[in-house]
């Protein structure tokens, strides 16, 4: 085992701090680190970015970008090139090189699945199928993914990942660089809906186990006769869960950080097949439910959001932002990620979003011009990420985006009625109307810090204001309006609006702005 020099083991004010954790209240979930509410602005590698060098060659530009967390991939096959030798020193370069630059890491363990598949398990590992036994289809022939029902694939892999997690904590232990881990990625079988294995086919002709029978309120039967159609997919989910949740309570014995996993969904893919359209067994919406029960050793299940239109990806956050289960955006993707972001912070109390592709992003230290939205998110939000994540589960705080012949949002308060508009405001019988941006770049946060009292951060939007519907008073009048931002968690006004600025509300310009506003009404 190699460890490196005294840049990576001494311990730094900036990074001196309690373990990061994900703590839950009443109202809602909220990651801890260094002891404070932080929200992940990440983006995640390429896949085969995990090494020292590409790593490093991206740092500027994620700067540039105004990143605070990068997601990395550490490869089952680098750390275990042979059985029980283990080398580290691949993933123990990124943690310094993320260090220096000031940059908080998410690990990403490619073990037993990725993307559905085995291909980043050792070389040892797949091409010992008789010890390391691949799933067969419906037609008994293997496919390139390990099977969950063996404990030979198992152990192996939860070996891996405590032998990595315990040299996590050695070298990191006191820094916390590495902030969360994500267990396997995007587990369950492309290729297959289960495992038809002999030893597979008679577990699914028994009796469905009485814990699934406990934790999804169902009567005794066997697997068909319990889940019907989807009793393939559930036998799945079943052992898939199960295998990485072993694999999560070994490195969670090493080494107690946030641990979750992340899914490929199956929402608006083709026909929906399980083994066809997206991986079977993974913690997909309708899966959702038994994985819960089954991973008491995860903090989350997270969904990998590429769903392009908003109503369904708006679903997916709602689904996976439940009492039982924190919502983390860990890869998305599409033109509207510099969008999506608002609904993710804003609407479902997301811990962070991550875009996946950072090498794509960027144009050497340059952020390429069709990811410049989203760094002007980051720009713009950072300040507040504080104020956001004390404002998150209160309910109080909420998107306003706009969205193709979406021109316009009414956000209702206690005491106001706040309209967001978006492009040129035009008159029509019934009032003045928002109209389409060239580029639907209109986006925003409505936070309500009191009845009578916001603040409002966004881009290309324009804000008003009147007393609820049945209120005595019927017009609202700015008592005081401020542009300003965030310093160490407290607004700090810059200069105060008013004339031109305000007669016809509050105008949140191409570039950003964030805007605090008293209220009367009269």
């Amino acid at each position: 085992m190699k460890l490196l020099p005294c840049l990576l083991l001494a311990s730094t004010a900036m990074f001196a701090s309690s373990m990061p954790q994900i703590v839950h209240t009443a109202d809602k979930y909220t990651l801890m680190v260094d002891g404070k509410p932080y929200i992940v602005l990440g983006a995640q590698v390429d896949n085969s970015s995990g090494w020292p060098a590409p790593f490093e060659a991206l740092l500027p530009g994620a700067t540039a970008m105004g990143l605070n967390t990068l997601e990395v991939p550490a490869y089952w096959e680098d750390i275990e090139p042979r059985e029980g030798e283990f080398h580290f020193d691949t993933f123990d370069k990124i943690i310094e090189s993320a260090r220096a630059h000031n940059f908080r890491l998410v690990l990403l363990w490619f073990g037993t699945w990725k993307n559905g598949a085995m291909d980043y398990a050792p070389a040892w590992v797949k091409a010992d199928p008789v010890r390391f036994p691949r799933m067969l289809d419906q037609g008994h022939s293997p496919v390139r993914v390990l099977t969950p029902l063996s404990d030979h694939n198992r152990v192996a892999d939860r070996t891996a990942f405590a032998a990595l997690m315990k040299h996590l904590k050695q070298v990191d232990g006191d820094q916390h660089t590495v902030i969360m881990v994500q267990v396997e990625n995007e587990s369950g079988s492309l290729f297959t809906d289960r495992d038809h294995s002999p030893d597979a086919e008679a577990k699914f002709a028994a009796q469905v186990p009485a814990e699934v029978l406990t934790a999804l309120h169902k009567k005794p039967g066997t697997w068909t006769e319990v889940f019907g159609a989807e009793a393939s997919e559930t036998f799945a989910a079943y052992y898939v869960s199960r295998y990485v949740n072993s694999v999560a309570e070994a490195g969670k014995k090493e080494y107690p950080l946030p641990f979750y996993a992340n899914v490929w969904l199956r929402e608006m893919k083709n026909f929906m097949r399980p083994g066809e359209a997206y991986p079977s067994g993974g913690g997909t919406l309708n899966m959702l439910p038994l994985w819960k029960a089954m991973t008491p050793s995860l903090d989350a299940v997270a969904p990998d959001n590429y769903l392009l239109d908003y109503v369904n990806y708006r679903a997916i956050l709602a689904g996976y932002h439940r009492a039982d289960n924190p919502l983390l955006v860990p890869e998305t993707g599409g033109p509207r990620f510099a969008s999506n972001i608002f609904y993710a912070l804003g609407d479902y109390d997301a811990l962070g979003y991550a875009p996946f592709g950072l090498d794509k992003m960027l144009d050497g230290a340059k952020v390429k011009e069709a990811v410049q939205p989203l760094a002007d998110d980051l720009r713009l939000l950072t300040p507040a990420l504080p104020f956001i994540a004390t404002m998150q589960g209160t309910g109080k705080l909420h998107a306003a985006v706009e969205e193709q012949y979406l021109t316009e949002h009414l956000v209702r308060s206690s005491r106001f009625d706040v309209l967001i508009q978006f492009g040129n405001p035009h008159p029509e019988y019934g009032g003045i109307f928002g109209t389409q941006t060239p580029k639907m770049s209109g986006r925003a946060l409505v936070a309500e810090l009191a009845p009578d009292e916001f603040i409002i951060i966004g881009f290309d939007a324009r804000a008003d204001f009147r007393p609820l519907v049945g209120a005595k008073d019927q017009s609202a009048q700015f008592l005081r309006a401020e542009e300003g931002t965030f310093v160490d968690g407290q607004w700090k006004t810059t200069h105060l609006l008013n004339g031109d600025e305000t007669f016809f509300g509050i105008r949140l310009p191409a570039e950003g702005k964030m805007i605090r506003v008293k209220l009367m009404s009269y």
